[in-house]
């Protein structure tokens, strides 16, 4: 099974009085948005089921993508995808009762920690990336070889891509 890790798209800074959850997207990350896209579409890269959360500037980015595709995947904002730790969103992983690929649309440093938590194998240049940095707009795409999401693991997990909008 798949699973993939895409961190928001470039977020403007919060005005003053503003809460961090209202934050939205720059003029750059709107930008990378159309890209993304794109590549996600060519790349197949395209699960069923998104957990997203529900900040302002997650929604926008899963607004963003899924112009790529023909079928809207099912949706679900789960808070403590914005508010949790990677044990959050370990637990969301797992409780997906379905054998199907799954993404996680969230915010840093949990992407990158729980990507680096997951991930035990791959292929080189992608390992050294997400051990680099986990850039706003980047998706770690991680292999298992498991039954369902409840048997993930930590280091269970093969990097087979590491993308980033400033390399599309």
């Amino acid at each position: 099974m798949r699973l993939y890790i895409l961190r928001h798209a470039k977020s403007s800074w919060a005005e003053t009085g503003a809460k961090d959850f209202d934050r939205g997207l720059n003029e750059r990350g709107s930008s990378d948005l159309r890209k993304i896209a794109a590549e996600l579409r060519e790349r197949e890269y395209l699960p069923p089921q998104v957990y997203c959360s529900p900040a302002l500037r997650t929604r926008l980015t899963m607004h963003g993508i899924i112009l790529a595709y023909d079928n809207a995947p099912k949706i679900d904002y789960v808070d403590k995808l914005y508010s949790g730790d990677t044990l959050s969103y370990v637990d969301c992983i797992r409780r997906h009762p379905e054998r199907q690929d799954l993404m996680i649309v969230g915010h840093n440093p949990m992407c990158a920690e729980i990507a680096l938590q997951l991930i035990g194998d791959g292929e080189p240049n992608h390992l050294q990336g997400v051990s680099n940095k986990f850039p706003t707009g980047a998706l770690a795409v991680i292999d298992f070889d498991i039954e369902d999401w409840n048997a993930i693991a930590t280091k269970s997990g093969y990097i087979a891509d590491f993308m980033l909008p400033r390399e599309l």
